[in-house]
Protein backbone atom coordinates (compact mmCIF):
# COMPACT_ATOMS: atom_id res chain seq x y z
CA UNK A 1 0.00 0.00 0.00
CA UNK A 2 1.38 3.44 -0.99
CA UNK A 3 1.80 6.46 1.01
CA UNK A 4 -1.21 7.62 -1.26
CA UNK A 5 -3.37 5.17 -0.56
CA UNK A 6 -2.62 5.03 2.60
CA UNK A 7 -3.81 9.39 3.02
CA UNK A 8 -6.97 8.33 0.57
CA UNK A 9 -8.45 5.56 3.15
CA UNK A 10 -7.31 8.19 6.18
CA UNK A 11 -9.80 10.59 3.93
CA UNK A 12 -12.57 8.47 3.10
CA UNK A 13 -12.93 6.96 7.17
CA UNK A 14 -12.48 10.80 7.98
CA UNK A 15 -15.25 11.60 5.84
CA UNK A 16 -17.42 8.33 6.96
CA UNK A 17 -17.00 9.96 10.25
CA UNK A 18 -17.64 13.33 9.52
CA UNK A 19 -21.67 11.43 7.61
CA UNK A 20 -21.66 9.74 11.15
CA UNK A 21 -21.49 13.20 13.68
CA UNK A 22 -24.65 13.87 11.62
CA UNK A 23 -26.77 11.97 13.24
CA UNK A 24 -27.26 9.33 9.97
CA UNK A 25 -28.39 6.28 10.68
CA UNK A 26 -26.14 3.56 9.09
CA UNK A 27 -24.96 4.04 5.74
CA UNK A 28 -25.74 1.08 3.25
CA UNK A 29 -22.99 1.69 0.87
CA UNK A 30 -19.59 -0.37 -0.04
CA UNK A 31 -17.25 3.08 -1.39
CA UNK A 32 -17.18 6.87 -0.91
CA UNK A 33 -17.60 7.26 -4.48
CA UNK A 34 -20.80 4.75 -3.93
CA UNK A 35 -22.16 6.80 -1.03
CA UNK A 36 -21.35 10.52 -2.69
CA UNK A 37 -23.52 9.09 -5.59
CA UNK A 38 -26.33 7.64 -4.16
CA UNK A 39 -27.50 10.88 -2.73
CA UNK A 40 -26.96 9.54 1.03
CA UNK A 41 -24.74 12.62 2.33
CA UNK A 42 -26.61 15.06 4.65
CA UNK A 43 -26.81 18.43 4.14
CA UNK A 44 -25.18 18.65 7.90
CA UNK A 45 -22.02 17.64 6.76
CA UNK A 46 -21.59 21.36 5.95
CA UNK A 47 -21.07 22.14 9.43
CA UNK A 48 -19.31 19.23 10.25
CA UNK A 49 -16.80 20.73 7.78
CA UNK A 50 -17.08 24.14 8.87
CA UNK A 51 -16.36 22.47 11.80
CA UNK A 52 -13.59 20.80 11.03
CA UNK A 53 -11.96 23.45 9.10
CA UNK A 54 -13.21 25.73 11.91
CA UNK A 55 -14.70 28.22 9.47
CA UNK A 56 -17.98 29.63 10.00
CA UNK A 57 -20.95 28.50 7.72
CA UNK A 58 -20.72 31.08 5.40
CA UNK A 59 -16.98 31.00 4.44
CA UNK A 60 -17.84 27.13 4.33
CA UNK A 61 -20.69 27.53 1.67
CA UNK A 62 -18.18 30.44 -0.41
CA UNK A 63 -15.46 26.93 -0.33
CA UNK A 64 -17.86 24.74 -1.65
CA UNK A 65 -19.54 27.17 -4.24
CA UNK A 66 -23.21 26.83 -2.46
CA UNK A 67 -25.28 30.07 -1.81
CA UNK A 68 -27.43 30.13 1.70
CA UNK A 69 -30.62 29.42 0.07
CA UNK A 70 -29.34 26.19 -1.76
CA UNK A 71 -28.04 25.28 1.27
CA UNK A 72 -31.29 25.70 2.89
CA UNK A 73 -33.03 23.88 0.33
CA UNK A 74 -30.45 20.78 0.73
CA UNK A 75 -31.20 21.03 4.74
CA UNK A 76 -34.56 20.59 3.87
CA UNK A 77 -34.53 17.77 1.65
CA UNK A 78 -32.06 16.47 4.25
CA UNK A 79 -29.33 15.86 1.97
CA UNK A 80 -26.69 17.30 -0.58
CA UNK A 81 -26.63 16.51 -4.31
CA UNK A 82 -23.35 14.69 -5.52
CA UNK A 83 -21.98 17.26 -6.92
CA UNK A 84 -22.13 19.44 -3.60
CA UNK A 85 -21.28 15.87 -1.64
CA UNK A 86 -17.96 15.73 -3.72
CA UNK A 87 -16.77 18.74 -2.92
CA UNK A 88 -17.36 18.44 0.89
CA UNK A 89 -15.03 15.21 0.06
CA UNK A 90 -12.73 17.34 -1.49
CA UNK A 91 -11.72 19.37 1.80
CA UNK A 92 -12.20 16.81 4.12
CA UNK A 93 -9.36 14.97 1.87
CA UNK A 94 -7.10 17.97 1.85
CA UNK A 95 -7.98 18.77 5.75
CA UNK A 96 -7.00 14.98 5.96
CA UNK A 97 -3.69 15.33 3.79
CA UNK A 98 -2.32 18.70 5.35
CA UNK A 99 -3.43 17.12 9.20
CA UNK A 100 -1.13 14.12 7.84
CA UNK A 101 1.54 16.60 6.60
CA UNK A 102 1.65 18.19 10.56
CA UNK A 103 1.98 15.04 11.87
CA UNK A 104 -1.66 15.64 13.27
CA UNK A 105 -1.14 19.24 14.73
CA UNK A 106 -4.79 19.92 13.66
CA UNK A 107 -4.24 24.11 14.34
CA UNK A 108 -1.56 23.60 12.24
CA UNK A 109 -2.61 22.26 9.25
CA UNK A 110 -5.97 24.63 9.26
CA UNK A 111 -3.36 27.72 9.57
CA UNK A 112 -1.75 26.08 6.38
CA UNK A 113 -4.71 25.48 4.31
CA UNK A 114 -5.79 28.92 5.02
CA UNK A 115 -2.50 30.93 4.42
CA UNK A 116 -1.99 32.14 1.24
CA UNK A 117 0.69 31.04 -0.66
CA UNK A 118 2.92 32.04 -3.40
CA UNK A 119 2.21 29.15 -5.31
CA UNK A 120 -0.84 29.64 -5.79
CA UNK A 121 -0.71 33.34 -6.67
CA UNK A 122 -1.50 34.30 -3.44
CA UNK A 123 -4.76 32.15 -2.91
CA UNK A 124 -5.19 30.07 -0.10
CA UNK A 125 -4.96 26.26 -1.04
CA UNK A 126 -8.38 26.64 0.66
CA UNK A 127 -9.49 28.51 -1.93
CA UNK A 128 -7.47 27.34 -4.62
CA UNK A 129 -8.82 24.18 -4.23
CA UNK A 130 -12.11 25.28 -5.83
CA UNK A 131 -11.61 23.09 -8.39
CA UNK A 132 -10.68 19.17 -8.65
CA UNK A 133 -7.53 20.08 -10.75
CA UNK A 134 -6.83 23.01 -7.87
CA UNK A 135 -7.24 20.76 -5.52
CA UNK A 136 -5.00 18.32 -7.32
CA UNK A 137 -2.38 20.77 -7.27
CA UNK A 138 -2.54 21.27 -3.63
CA UNK A 139 -2.43 17.38 -2.77
CA UNK A 140 0.92 17.43 -4.80
CA UNK A 141 1.93 20.15 -2.91
CA UNK A 142 1.66 18.70 0.12
CA UNK A 143 3.75 15.15 -0.91
CA UNK A 144 5.92 17.21 -2.08
CA UNK A 145 6.42 18.98 1.05
CA UNK A 146 6.32 15.46 2.65
CA UNK A 147 9.25 14.00 0.40
CA UNK A 148 11.38 17.43 1.00
CA UNK A 149 10.84 18.21 -2.71
CA UNK A 150 11.42 22.33 -3.29
CA UNK A 151 8.44 23.88 -4.50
Amino acid sequence: MTNEDTLSLNADQAFYELMGSTGRAELKVFSTAELIESGQVPAGAVYGLAGCLKTDCKDTLKLLMMSRSTFYRRKRSGVLNSAEAYRVYRYVRLYTFAHTLFHGDADSAREWLNKPTYVFGSKTPLQHAETERGAHEVETLIGRIQHGIPS
